[in-house]
């Protein structure tokens, strides 16, 4: 019978919840603070660009992001060890992004697109790769579960590529957004059913 340590660590109830207030809500204040900026046509990298006034606001937002996938990727344990480690080098890869960011809001940069494409391909898998098949475990990290969560995250993960690589769609931004928010918000949701699975196991989840 699965334990309630072997679930959550409290951690990762934090660190999962942050992930998506910190993208979410950086990417919000960062083009706020951006006079004349498009969050529809423009993507979220160029808010942390080398000559963009936010550049210093987002690049801390993307390594809180980061930061914050590498402690789920340690503490979510209900997660299978290779979802974990598909985590891990997302957060890993966001750490990328922040480091290689565009050298100019105009300009493009191989290193920054490779962490960029590194991070969306490991945080749409994740799902697939940490799967359990235990009945005990919750259905989300279940075979079924973790397909639909893989299914969805890749969807729209692939509609951005499609739409990023037509290089002058108006909706790149947008559509950046709704894969990379949900990337962020997924972890939540899987680490939600795992606390809840693990109170009815073990009343509350274990400090660490």
């Amino acid at each position: 019978m699965t334990t309630a340590r072997e679930l959550i660590g409290r951690p990762a109830i934090v660190s999962s919840y942050l992930a998506p207030v910190l993208l979410i809500g950086g990417t919000l204040v960062a083009g706020a603070m951006s006079p004349g900026y498009d969050s529809v046509r423009q993507t979220i990298s160029e808010l942390a660009a080398g000559d963009a006034p936010t550049r210093v606001l987002m690049t801390v937002f993307f390594v809180l992001t980061g930061l914050c996938h590498v402690v789920t990727a340690t503490f979510a344990r209900g997660i299978g060890i290779a979802g974990r480690v598909a985590i891990l080098i997302g957060g890993l890869a966001t750490l990328g992004v922040a480091v290689f960011a565009l050298p100019s809001v105009a300009g493009s940069s191989a290193a920054h697109t490779a962490f960029a494409m590194i991070g969306f391909i490991f945080l749409a898998a994740w799902p697939l790769l940490g799967m359990r098949f235990r009945a005990d475990f919750p259905w989300l990290v279940r075979p079924a579960g973790s397909a639909v969560g893989t299914a969805i995250l890749t969807a729209v993960c692939v509609w951005f590529l499609i739409i990023w690589s037509s290089h002058s769609s108006p909706v790149v931004g947008l559509v950046e957004r709704v894969a990379a928010d949900a990337e962020a918000l997924w972890p939540a949701v899987v680490v939600t059913a795992l606390f809840r699975r693990a109170r009815l196991l073990g009343g509350s989840a274990p400090k660490a």
